[in-house]
């Protein structure tokens, strides 16, 4: 569930970071089953990584406490293949670096300080206190999110020295369980309620004010987030902070040019125009609601009648219904009839669930993009795969007797051999002995020595001989069962079983009449695929005239409803006019004193020094430009991910 969470915090970060942050690639999900903080870091909370032309690009993910200092810096590296000296003075910065999704892309920690920190404190009615102390707790809760950049340069602005700031954006996301926070309110963010959850997206500018030299009063940019909410049992999921600067790196420079300014006074200028206009217009719209006030009485007699109508209307939307249903109905009784009859789906081993209003395109849809030639095919060969190895399984003592025999009679004969040549051996001892001839003198005889072809005779006769023949047949039978009994040859007959098996079954699914078999079912599938498509879109056909008539009746009914609320309401809509015509004149009282205590303040303000604030701009710019990474030179931009721990709530 956290995992999920923490995937929906990061769609929502995408989707902020595309509508607020053009050109900044989003979160996406990524699946890596690398063990440690490295793995749960890519795993949850991957960013997908802008990169430019040569390829070079870091991501750096923070795996922050609670209290948003950081407890692990994680670095991932990216680099173009063009520059190897680069790339390995790069991956030297990091600590345990290792290599991941191929030979450029490298992943390791770092202890160097981060150019942007983040504080998250807590309080809980309007106490500050701890998020583990505030875990299980019920109350109104403000977290608050600070940012601090220390990434800065100093440029000399007008002839004086100014820092200015690598313009990093920060944005924050977390998602709050609608069963634990209610009446949720964010400064400099905006939320997202779902009904079980609110997904909350801040954005802050650190540094950016300082580097502007904005007075706060006239116009105050961001630097931190704030939650607010009602809380019960508090417990927090973690929450997920991209920050960059690639927002002004991609900025376009040809809005600072003396035309770009020029055309900015002269939009102050309009915005005051413009001002006066509205002003005067708000004395128009007083005027024009007198006049709808006399119109009203004249509206409430046509709305009785408009009533009366939708009532008639209404009351033959049922009928209309009903008898749409009944067809509906009958088509589908019909399709039903026809597909159970369907040879070619009985063929294939096509099931379908009988079809209802409700389940026909989900059914229809999933039978036919399981029946695309591909699957088909693998299931037919899967189904063949099981109906040869069961058949062949259930020859396997059979193979097994066959693989038995073979090898008794290989260990037989091995043994015979062994047992022959221990025996004769034995008889050519005792032959010796009883010519009294050494085995050394009998090795050094001549062959053709009529001494040697006496004793070989002798030997000879022995051999042949029944009680010698009856020993050798007793060995041999020992030593072949005790052999066939050894877990060896155990072994060796269950290997070559298995082998014999798998063999059997790779020459029937090669055989002619499988390969016929599963080529018939994908051609049935095919044609079967064919038929329910085509029945699919003639009930579409249907049900488009019948969720329209539905949704027409259902408008009607509505309208009616409508029609009988406002009927009822006109003495209250004749009164809203009188008021909303009273509130006109103080709509025109508030665009006097929004004019001047806002927009000529700001045009004021402004005004008389653009070219100051567009030097300090373009120095923003040009440090944002200026700033290639965290631990290399990357072309490709850097960003950084903070995700914090969970506060679990109290057992």
């Amino acid at each position: 569930m956290k995992k999920k969470n923490q995937l929906l915090i990061a769609a929502a970060l995408s989707v902020a970071l595309m509508g607020s942050l053009a050109g900044v690639t989003a979160f996406a999900a990524n699946n890596n089953n690398q063990q440690s903080d490295t793995a749960d870091t890519a795993a949850t909370e991957t960013a997908a990584t802008v990169t430019a032309s040569s390829g070079s690009s870091e991501t750096v993910y923070v795996i922050a406490n609670t209290d948003g200092s950081a407890k692990k810096v994680i670095v991932s590296q990216k680099y173009g293949s063009d520059d190897a000296d680069a790339a390995q003075k790069a991956r030297s910065s990091l600590t345990d670096a290792q290599n991941v999704k191929g030979d450029n892309c490298w992943q390791g920690d770092t202890n160097k300080a981060l150019p942007v920190t983040t504080a998250i404190t807590y309080t809980l009615d309007g106490q500050a206190i701890s998020a583990d102390d505030l875990a299980g707790r019920s109350g109104h809760v403000t977290i608050r999110f600070d940012y601090t950049n220390t990434q800065y340069e100093t440029r000399t602005i007008n002839g004086k020295s100014a820092k200015i700031y690598v313009p990093f954006a920060a944005l924050t996301g977390t998602l709050l369980d609608s069963d634990r926070f209610t009446n949720v309110s964010v400064t400099n963010g905006k939320l997202v309620d779902d009904g079980d959850h609110t997904v909350v997206v801040g954005m802050a500018f650190p540094g950016l004010q300082e580097s502007l030299a904005l007075d706060s009063d006239t116009l105050a940019l961001p630097a931190y987030v704030e939650i607010s909410a009602d809380v019960t049992d508090f417990a927090l999921d973690t929450t997920l902070t991209v920050v960059t600067n690639s927002v002004f790196s991609d900025a376009d420079e040809d809005a600072l040019d003396d035309s770009a300014l020029g055309d900015l006074s002269g939009d102050m200028d309009k915005l005051t125009d413009a001002m006066t206009q509205l002003m005067d217009g708000s004395g128009e719209l007083y005027d024009g609601l007198n006049t709808l006030l006399s119109s009203s009485y004249e509206l409430s007699d046509g709305v009785g009648k408009l009533t009366s109508g939708l009532q008639t209307l209404d009351s033959n939307s049922a009928q209309l219904n009903a008898g749409a249903e009944t067809v509906f109905n009958t088509l589908l009784d019909t399709a039903n009839t026809q597909l159970q009859a369907n040879e070619s789906l009985k063929e294939a081993g096509i099931t379908i669930p009988t079809l209802t209003i409700a389940n026909y395109a989900d059914t229809l849809n999933g039978v036919i993009a399981s029946l695309d030639p591909e699957s088909v095919i693998a299931k037919a060969e899967q189904v063949a795969l099981e109906k040869v190895t069961a058949a062949v399984r259930a020859q396997e003592d059979t193979v097994r007797a066959g693989v038995t025999q073979a090898v008794q009679q290989q260990v037989t004969a091995q043994v015979t051999d062994a047992v022959t040549a221990q025996v004769q051996a034995k008889v050519l001892a005792g032959v010796l002995e009883a010519s009294g001839v050494t085995q050394k003198q009998y090795d050094a005889l001549p062959e053709d020595s009529e001494v040697k072809a006496g004793i070989d005779a002798a030997v000879a006769d022995q051999m042949q001989s029944d009680a010698v023949q009856q020993q050798i047949t007793a060995a041999v039978a020992e030593n072949v069962a005790a052999q066939m009994a050894s877990d060896e040859v155990k072994a060796l007959i269950d290997q070559n079983t298995e082998a014999q098996i798998t063999l059997l079954i790779q020459q029937n699914m090669n055989s002619d009449e499988v390969r016929a078999q599963i080529n018939a079912a994908a051609a049935q599938a095919s044609e079967g695929a064919q038929q329910l498509l085509a029945l699919r879109q003639q009930l579409d056909s249907y049900n488009t005239f019948y969720t329209g008539l539905r949704a027409y009746t259902a408008g009607v009914g509505e309208a009616k409803d409508g029609a009988v609320k406002l009927n009822g309401s006109m003495p209250e809509l004749i009164s809203g006019v009188k008021k909303l015509r009273d509130g006109s004149g103080e709509l025109r009282d508030g665009l006097k004193e929004l004019n001047d205590q806002a927009i000529q303040k700001i045009v004021d303000a402004l005004d008389g020094d653009l070219g100051q604030v567009s030097d300090r701009l373009q120095a923003v710019l040009d440090v944002s430009r200026d700033y290639q990474g965290f631990t290399m030179n990357s072309d490709g931009g850097v960003k950084f991910i903070f995700r914090t721990e969970a506060v679990e709530a109290a057992e």
